[in-house]
């Protein structure tokens, strides 16, 4: 469990002096809990051994401790792929890689399963129902493939959805139309892309609601999304694992797919008749030439 989820789980009792320490550090993480002891307690306005029975109720010894640990997610968190070929390389006794490859991945399915609150996906799911918003949806290097395929069902299902893709030049001028109704659906995950995140905050700052797909060390879009959805990416691969995330958006989309259950039929209706046209139209075109 990272020092993040310890400080909002719920699982400690903080008092009301804790709770500004924890405020602190949560405003600013992990860079708040890096700094010395008594910069800690000043930023808080709290005392120096405030901040140590702190760090004492979440399971460390002492500061110096809790800092080992917060300097250990950093590091995780920042990991990138050349990093961790070694540490993620098979060791000999796995003669067969595709079966280890693939337990490991449904171990990572049963943790996102586990790990993901109810209450988070049902707000994303309404998000993405809101017939008033209009709907765009971004991803990174990677992930951006994630961001197309929900674009490519949601399309189906509800009008006003947009996937941002391409130049970034033509993706930056997309914000010039955001506003209150729209929702934008992203995904981001470690090492967090300066692009994505700075399209997402401009977005949140001109008003538009942001629905986050990340990682459990979290992107810094976290500290303005309104909805976030985490699920693990560690594997046996020097590449992190899009299963989960996979697997996410396909529950999204089935979850959004029951709710227009009563309205999207008529909608897929009639693109499929649009469809058989443009091939006849596309046919007779053909015979001509």
């Amino acid at each position: 469990m990272s020092i993040r989820d310890k400080l909002t789980d719920g699982s400690v009792a903080f008092t009301r002096s804790e709770l500004k320490i924890v405020r602190q550090l949560l405003s600013n993480y992990p860079a708040s809990g890096l700094n010395t002891v008594a910069h800690l307690a000043l930023a808080a306005g709290v005392s120096d051994p405030t901040v140590v029975r702190l760090v004492n109720k979440l399971g460390f010894n002492g500061y110096p401790d809790f800092q080992t640990a917060l300097l250990a997610e950093v590091q995780e968190r920042m990991s990138s792929p050349l990093s961790m070929m070694d540490a993620r390389k098979p060791t000999p006794g796995q003669n067969n890689f595709y079966q280890h490859f693939l337990d490991a991945s449904i171990h990572a399915l049963e943790t996102a399963k586990a790990s993901l609150p109810a209450h988070d996906f049902e707000a994303a799911v309404d998000a993405a129902a809101d017939i008033g918003m209009r709907i765009h949806c971004l991803g990174g290097r990677f992930s951006g493939m994630l961001a197309g395929m929900l674009w490519a069902h949601m399309k189906q299902l509800r009008p006003d959805t947009h996937w941002i893709n391409g130049a970034e030049a033509d993706e930056v001028d997309r914000l010039v139309d955001f506003g209150k109704k729209d929702t934008l659906f992203v995904y981001d995950y470690r090492r967090y892309q300066t692009g994505t995140i700075r399209f997402a905050r401009h977005a949140a700052d001109q008003g538009a609601k942001i629905v986050l797909f990340t990682d459990r060390w979290l992107s810094p879009i976290t500290q303005f999304s309104t909805v976030t959805l985490t699920v693990p990416v560690d594997t046996l691969s020097p590449y992190d694992t899009m299963v989960p995330a996979l697997a996410q958006t396909e529950a999204l989309i089935a979850a959004l797919t029951t709710r227009f259950a009563t309205t999207s039929r008529k909608r897929i209706e009639r693109l499929e008749e649009l469809r058989r046209t443009y091939a006849i139209t596309e046919d007779a075109f053909n015979r001509m030439v």
